[in-house]
């Protein structure tokens, strides 16, 4: 008994369970978590090590390289690149992409960082370690009052972080910006020498001052007390007036007389952030797991609402970017084009098939839609771009299984047979067939489902949902549609002399392109060679336009966003960086042709928060910033790149802008990166420099940058053992002088209510940046007598590298650039003759290479074919299985490459470059054209019993079997037209490529199908 026999004998339970599945379907619609894009899994690692005083070689090879070969032990970890800069190692530790569970990974990481911390030279600070990138902003905003002080700003800041925290399903609420204050002591040293006062008795004094309060219990019966000795500062004034000693003498003098004392900002200042030009605090918001951001995130906006009416006049909160706004863009914008194709699918059918037939067709269509939600909702795929759309793509193969079985029931009908017999002759005869073209397209998605890389990733769900659906269309179509056929298809009536028939004009128009076919075809298998000759041209012409087409990894995106990164010189401070920031935030005010910029925002020293999950932010540097513009969503987003780099480079020459769009997938597509790598610095160095400059001189190419930055000056002590020793002053004793003056010294605290402020003492400003006073600087601890640097040490000024980059092991310089008149792989076959020019001078060990998209892309689409052999072979066996034998299901595979003529056509029409998504259409078109070949092959051996020659049987069957082909191609086409004509950012090229390649492919199939079946089996 076959499994429609059994639907018919117990159909209250199966629309029962159908109408369940349905309402859970409606209900996971509403309730399943939605995201803008897939989640992909982070798999790195950072590793910060600090060490204040060391230059970047000195980083790179007492610190960072003892690190890389500890992290090296950890057998998980696939590759490890790493930042040296004065004072600082940043290294990034990736794990292999087949992995998810990484909690493990981390560990050992942290045990090996452990183990060889107390190896790193002694001040080294303990090595963070940051495995926490996965979290997602779902908003940020910024708080902004420009008559308000930085500390005034927090103090509100914490109070909203406060309340936020109470909004169900936070899980952080992280602050940017936040400037911490301090009391500074600036000491004049030409002060102190006036008055023979060593810097370190003023400490001394000073710090004997400076006491928090301390209490002495004191037992007494029945209850006990404390008695409390309060010498705590409350003002800085009273700083400022705090009497000093002279030295040799009773007499004393106030601090504000040999130092300025004031309360600012701690200098050098921390990350910053802005916002429209003013100073701001960003708040930046995560969601706990198991929440809907559409549900949470106007939780989050009602909760703004009432701080906003309680913040004090002046201050406002300003939102930056709000995932909801992305999320219902891309969910519910997805679900009109699904909406959409389903209309228009019914509306096909309905037209080939008439109202009755097509509605029965039809009604498959949103029951295997609610069906696959329903399955979504129990697996917990969440609701976003990738699997939404998928079922855009879908919709067209799914009503396939049951246009078939209609087309066929309704046939049985026509040749005599009852409905229950119809029923019954239908599932024994289709559901095999059709089960096993189901599983063939499922099983060519099996290489996306496996691969091992991170764009497998982001595009898994597609598979995932291809696989529900078509099995869900296949139950559906076995199990539900022969029963509506049953209840509502006529009985057609016997034909009558004397009454007239009412002839369906839609058959009619079918009976005639089917005899049209059935003339075609018998003359191409008249004439074999000529018509295979044909074909193995128009296969060679697809593959020459496959080959041809543009190459892009993934899309840009279809935010109104631009991406801004800031390279300043290398030497740049922060607070110079701050002042350039603001140059930048005037520019955008005043200059009449960016006023399409709505909003800007800008983080300096550092990234900012990820506010999307692809967006690896930058590693923290003082010469770095980076600024998100917001624009018009009328603007056209390449004018507005356009302008932005044009008025940019007009008003800043001096500074690496890079401007870009958002994009979509694991990384951006758009820059192309090349690589020197060897073990000599100097030489790396030099040759990528040339690298830099030879690629961009390449026409179209743009924002051409290096990583190692440009070399800084810096003045090294070199210290006199001898004097120094005489002298009785140490290493030590000089560095904590040095210290002192340049970076301060905590020698004490302020107390206003909960907060700690620190004072510290530090050389005057202007001192600091005098190379006079720094040989003047008195470096015995004791103070008498008086000391100086210069006495013990030589000061010299060199050069030396901004930042020393290395990828496992070896220093590396990375160039990278962005080509504006073709695709990042596009531009490869140009820069491979500067490879060659640069590899003849390249000394012994060092090599250059492409890196970023290239490789990535590469990696991509390995990763992808290296599963693709194995769902070949299950495909084969599984047509061996159903054909029991070997010819027939090598006929099948032989359709194939018939998809490459029409899938070029489609590249070249809607000029789509050849990407990750496109494979993927490929694939889908694959699975279709072995459909229509399998059902074809599978009509043409039951004609052979029935007629009495094989072309009798091939030209019957390929008549039978046309309308049902054409009907799902059609309806397949028409479908993805939503997807096609509003242009979709990641599936127009995908729909495009399934749309045309369907197009021919189904025209070729139906000819060569039956072409190689009587070549190969006219004996058999």
């Amino acid at each position: 008994m076959n499994i429609t026999t059994l639907a018919n004998k117990y159909p209250p339970f199966v629309f029962t369970v159908l109408g369940l599945l349905m309402a859970m379907g409606i209900y996971s619609y509403f309730t399943l978590p939605a995201q803008e894009d897939p989640k992909i899994t982070i798999r790195e690692a950072v590793v910060t090590t600090k060490f204040p005083g060391l230059d970047a070689q000195q980083m790179e090879l007492l610190v960072t390289k003892k690190l890389e070969q500890a992290i090296r032990k950890v057998s998980k970890i696939e590759e490890i690149r790493s930042t040296s800069r004065n004072g600082v190692s940043i290294i990034h530790a990736k794990a292999y992409d087949h992995l998810f569970e990484l909690d493990q990974v981390w560990d050992d990481l942290r045990e090996k960082v452990d183990e060889v911390y107390p190896q790193l030279p002694q001040g080294t600070m303990q090595p963070v370690i940051n495995d926490d990138f996965g979290d997602v902003a779902v908003m940020t905003f910024a708080l902004v009052g420009k008559d308000y002080s930085m500390y005034e700003k927090q103090q509100y800041a914490h109070h909203i972080q406060d309340q936020l925290y109470t909004v169900d399903g936070v899980k952080t609420v992280d602050l940017h910006g936040v400037q911490t204050e301090q009391i500074t002591i600036e000491f004049s040293s030409l002060a102190l020498s006036k008055l023979g006062m060593p810097l370190s008795q003023v400490l001394s004094q000073l710090s004997t001052q400076l006491l928090l309060k301390q209490g002495v219990p004191v037992d007494k019966p029945n209850n006990g007390f404390s008695v409390v000795i309060d010498s705590t500062t409350e003002t800085v004034d009273d700083i400022r007036n705090k009497p000093i000693q002279l030295p040799n003498s009773n007499d004393t003098v106030a601090l504000k007389s040999i130092a300025n004392v004031s309360r600012q900002a701690v200098s050098p200042p921390s990350r910053s952030a802005f916002f429209n030009g003013q100073q701001a605090i960003v708040f930046s918001i995560t969601m706990l797991d198991g929440f809907r951001v559409l549900k949470f995130a106007p939780r989050l906006l009602d909760k703004l609402d009432l701080m906003r009416d309680s913040l004090p006049a002046g201050t406002s909160l300003h939102i930056i970017t709000y995932q909801a706004e992305q999320v219902e863009k891309a969910v519910f914008g997805v679900t009109t084009n699904v909406l959409q194709t389903l209309v228009i699918v019914l509306a096909v059918v309905v037209f080939f098939l008439g109202i009755r037939v097509g509605l029965i067709v039809g009604t498959i269509v949103p029951s295997v839609m609610l069906v696959t939600l329903a399955v979504m909702g129990i697996w917990g795929i969440p609701l976003e771009r990738m699997s939404l759309a998928t079922m855009v793509i879908s919709l067209g193969l799914l009503v396939d299984n049951g246009i078939v079985i209609a087309e066929n029931f309704k046939r049985k009908l026509e040749e005599g047979s009852s409905k229950s017999d119809a029923l019954e002759k239908t599932g024994e005869e289709l559901s095999l067939p059709l089960l096993s073209s189901t599983l063939t397209t499922v099983l060519f998605f099996l290489p996306l489902m496996l691969a091992a890389h991170s764009a497998g990733e982001y595009t898994r769900s597609i598979s995932l949902v291809i696989l529900i659906s078509l099995l869900s269309s296949w139950l559906l179509a076995m199990m539900v549609t022969p029963i509506l056929c049953k209840k509502y298809m006529q009985q057609p009536v016997t034909e009558s002399k004397s009454l007239p028939q009412k002839k369906n004009t839609n058959s009619t128009v079918f009976v005639k392109i089917e005899r049209h076919y059935a003339t075609l075809l018998n003359r191409c298998l008249n004439n074999k060679l000529p018509t295979g000759a044909a074909l193995i041209c128009v296969f060679f012409i697809g593959i020459y336009g496959i080959s041809n087409a543009p190459a892009e990894f993934f899309p840009s995106s279809d935010r109104k966003q631009v991406l801004l990164t800031l390279d300043f010189p290398t030497q740049t401070s922060l607070t110079t960086t701050n002042q350039y920031v603001n140059e930048v935030f005037n520019l955008i005010q005043t200059n009449d042709s960016l006023q399409f910029i709505e909003n800007a925002v800008a983080y300096t020293g550092y990234g900012g928060p990820r506010f999307v999950l692809s967006l690896a932010p930058l590693d923290p540097a003082d010469n770095k910033a980076f600024m998100v513009l917001s624009v018009n969503q009328e603007t056209q987003m390449q004018q507005a790149l356009s302008d932005i780099r044009r008025t940019f480079a007009d008003n800043f020459p001096s500074v690496q802008i890079r401007a870009t769009d958002m994009f979509l997938g694991p990384s951006d597509p758009g820059i192309i990166h090349a690589q020197i790598k060897g073990p000599d610095a100097e030489h790396v160095y030099q040759k990528g420099l040339q690298l830099q400059q030879k690629i961009a001189s390449i026409p179209g190419v743009i924002d051409a940058w290096q990583d190692w930055e440009n070399p800084t000056p810096q003045i090294r002590v070199k210290i006199n053992n001898v004097k120094a020793r005489r002298a009785g002053i140490s290493t030590q004793d000089i560095f904590s002088a040095l210290s002192m003056f340049y970076r301060g010294n905590s020698i004490g605290s302020l107390i206003e209510g909960d907060d700690e402020i620190p004072l510290v003492a530090i050389g005057q400003k202007g001192e600091r940046r005098s190379i006079d006073t720094l040989k003047r600087i008195n470096v015995n601890p004791q103070g008498d007598p008086e000391i100086m640097l210069s006495q013990v040490a030589s000061l010299v000024v060199e050069s030396q590298y901004g930042a020393i980059q290395r990828e496992d092991f070896s220093r590396t310089v990375t160039v990278e650039a962005r080509p504006t008149l073709q695709s990042a792989e596009d531009l490869a076959p140009t820069v491979l003759p500067i490879f060659k020019q640069i590899e003849e001078t390249l000394a012994d060990g060092h090599s250059v290479e492409f890196d970023g998209i290239i490789t990535d892309s590469a990696k991509g689409k390995a990763a992808l074919a290296a599963n693709v052999p194995m769902a070949l072979g299950v495909v084969f066996l599984l047509l061996i299985a159903q054909f029991n034998g070997f010819i027939r299901p090598i006929i099948i595979v032989m359709t194939i490459p018939l998809l490459t003529a029409g899938a070029a056509l489609g590249l070249f029409v809607t000029q789509s470059p050849f990407g990750f998504m496109v494979i993927l259409g490929l694939l889908s078109l694959a699975g279709i054209i072995i459909n229509n070949a399998i059902v074809l092959l599978d009509r043409i051996d039951i004609e052979r019993s029935k007629q009495a020659t094989l072309r009798d049987a091939i030209l019957v069957a390929g008549q039978r079997r046309l309308r049902p082909i054409l009907m799902t191609t059609i309806t397949t086409i028409l479908g993805l037209l939503p997807l096609i004509i509003s242009k979709d950012p990641l599936f127009f090229g995908m729909a495009s490529v399934i749309a045309f390649g369907l197009f021919v492919g189904t025209l070729l199939t139906v000819g060569v199908t039956p072409l190689l079946y009587e070549t190969l089996l006219k004996n058999k």
